[in-house]
C-alpha cells in the first residue's frame, strides 16, 4: 500500500518564503528550488522509512543542491511535511509552531 502524503500550511509557507528569496537572487533559481522540492516529496512518499528520526519521530530528507531540510512525521501509511527549515536553523525552532 502507497503512503499518503500532505503538507502543513506552516511548512508551505516556508517553501513559499524559500522559493522567493531564491528568485530574489537569481531569475528562476526559485523554480529549480521547487523541482528539488517536489522530488525530495516523492522520494518521501515512496520511502518515508529510509530517513533517519532527528526529534522525537520526525524524520528528516535533506535537499541536495539546497541547504534545506524537509521534516516529516509518519503515522501508519500517512506522511505529514511539517516544516521546510535551512539547515543553518536551530531545528528546535520548528517544534515551537
Amino acid at each position: 500500500m502507497a503512503y499518503s502524503i500532505s503538507i502543513a500550511e506552516t511548512a508551505e509557507d516556508d517553501i513559499r518564503q524559500a522559493y522567493l528569496w531564491y528568485e530574489e537572487q537569481k531569475q528562476s533559481l526559485g523554480d529549480t528550488f521547487e523541482k528539488y522540492i517536489s522530488k525530495a516529496v516523492d522520494s518521501i512518499q515512496n520511502k518515508p522509512l529510509k530517513n533517519q528520526i532527528r526529534y522525537q519521530g520526525t524524520r528528516v530528507f535533506f535537499l541536495k543542491k539546497f541547504p534545506y531540510g524537509i521534516h516529516f512525521n509518519v503515522s501508519g501509511k500517512h506522511i505529514l511535511i511539517v516544516a521546510v527549515f535551512h539547515t543553518s536553523l536551530d531545528p528546535e525552532k520548528w517544534m515551537e509552531r
